[in-house]
């Protein structure tokens, strides 16, 4: 299986916001960027079957540029939502199962903590998913690396891009 894990993209400061954190926005810049990036992925051809995302605002926003792009329906899923981690994303691989390539639309810290769970068997490599992020990840594709435990060290880190390489990648 393909692991896509993209970052929200830049949405507006969170010291300046009034409101529900839940409810704060992409910027028009995220947007704009966002789309690019989403431009830059479809070049790509990755094979998304499925996009799910956070119900927060700036990553539903986010997913749904992306799934424009890709032509893609968004689901929502409350387990994306801050505090993702590895045993989430087992839960998820269980509602999913058949998807051969899934992508997760979320936040930091939990996406790059994550990315380096997945990557390292003692879990410590250190990634950075900058805003409007987005990395692939390959995952054996036998059920047995789809508990929560044996997901550490199990993936194979494939690229991982910023949202301005990916938009340069759609010119």
């Amino acid at each position: 299986m393909r692991l896509y894990l993209m970052r929200h993209g830049l949405a507006g400061s969170r010291e300046t916001w009034e409101g529900n954190d839940a409810l704060r926005p992409l910027t028009k810049k995220g947007q704009q960027r966002t789309r690019a990036a989403a431009n830059g992925l479809r070049l790509l051809g990755p094979g998304i079957d499925t996009l799910v995302t956070s119900p927060l605002a700036r990553a539903r926003q986010t997913a749904e540029i992306v799934g424009h792009a890709l032509h893609l329906p968004v689901l929502e899923q409350v387990a994306l939502s801050p505090g993702f981690g590895v045993e989430q994303l087992a839960s998820l691989f269980t509602t999913y199962h058949e998807a051969r390539g899934l992508m997760l639309v979320g936040h930091e810290p939990d996406f790059s903590s994550l990315i380096g769970e997945l990557i390292a068997p003692q879990g410590d490599a250190q990634v950075m998913l900058k805003k409007g992020a987005c990395c692939a990840l390959d995952l054996p594709d036998d059920d047995a690396h789809r508990d929560a435990g044996q997901l550490v060290g199990c993936a194979t880190l494939v690229w991982l891009m910023t949202a301005r390489q990916l938009g340069r990648i759609a010119g």
